[in-house]
């Protein structure tokens, strides 16, 4: 692969993983099970995304990040899975309101990174209940690790002191345990490609998995599918068109890639540092001597 293409890679690469702020709290949200419960869930995960704080909260969904790896060609087994949740967000939330989350409890309660990871909330009927859910997982992760349980009511009506207090929680966990900030981490990656996007549209689909192998070598088999896994959701969420096995970037994305600034300062910032990278990718893909730009994935 091209060595100037590697290099602006590279460059990204450090202004979105390496210097990027450690005030970014990002947070996984399960739960509701039912049309009314995801409702809350969905309601509470806009509302902690739009809190105004010198934090950045970012909120993501079982359904958007890993539904490729459970049931696309990557297949990933349920460890690898839980292994690649633990390194990746700041806290996972579990609104417990079924079954489904009762197992996740069990799972997360009993990994070694997630059990100190976890923001639970109960519903405050079942606070003195003598259950094993109870006496078990819940008094094991209040007693014994630096996750939290809330008992509060789990409705649009008590949305305020919902995100209050899961913002609260889950930036104290953020502080405590930081995610690994590299290419085996989806979420963290999601503004990366977002940018590689906007400096070098067109990019070859494959070239994402490549630049990953490149930048990461010791990691290979990860970082290319996390590459896949975000590739898909940049498509998946409209911020990017796949054409011919092209990824374009569309107005959404740019929308996103913007967005993500936070800030007026950080958003000079960060177009300062994209229009810089974006001339040397123009350099690179329209002079004749960089015909191979792109190398084996063109």
């Amino acid at each position: 692969m091209n060595a100037q293409l590697v290099e602006i890679a590279g460059k990204l690469r450090d202004y979105f993983l390496v210097s990027s702020s450690m005030a970014d709290v990002s947070i996984f949200l399960c739960g509701g099970a039912g049309r009314s419960d995801g409702d809350v869930r969905r309601g509470l995960g806009d509302a902690i995304s739009a809190l105004k704080s010198k934090y950045r909260y970012s909120v993501h969904y079982p359904e958007d990040i890993f539904i490729e790896l459970v049931l696309g060609h990557q297949r990933q087994d349920l460890l690898t899975l839980e292994n690649l949740l633990a390194r990746s967000v700041s806290a996972v939330v579990l609104l417990l309101q079924s079954p489904g989350t009762f197992t996740e409890l069990g799972a997360f309660s009993n990994h070694d990174l997630l059990k100190d990871k976890l923001v639970v909330v109960v519903d405050p009927r079942y606070k003195k209940a003598q259950s094993f859910i109870n006496v078990g997982p819940l008094r094991y992760l209040a007693k014994e690790t630096s996750s939290h349980v809330l008992f509060l009511e789990m409705a649009n009506a008590n949305l305020s002191a919902l995100v209050k207090a899961v913002g609260e929680a889950s930036r104290a966990i953020a502080v405590a345990h930081p995610p690994k900030r590299d290419l085996t981490n989806p979420i963290a990656c999601y503004g990366l490609y977002l940018a590689l996007l906007y400096v070098l549209d067109p990019v070859p689909r494959v070239s994402f998995a490549e630049l990953a192998r490149t930048l990461q070598p010791d990691d290979r088999n990860l970082v290319a599918t996390v590459a896949e896994t975000v590739a898909n959701g940049l498509v998946n969420n409209g911020d990017a068109l796949l054409v011919s096995q092209h990824l374009h970037l569309s107005r959404k994305g740019v929308d996103t890639l913007f967005a993500s600034a936070g800030s007026a300062r950080r958003l000079a910032r960060l177009k300062d540092m994209l229009w810089d990278q974006r001339i040397r990718g123009l350099n690179g893909t329209l002079r004749k001597r960089y015909k191979n730009f792109w190398g084996e994935a063109a």
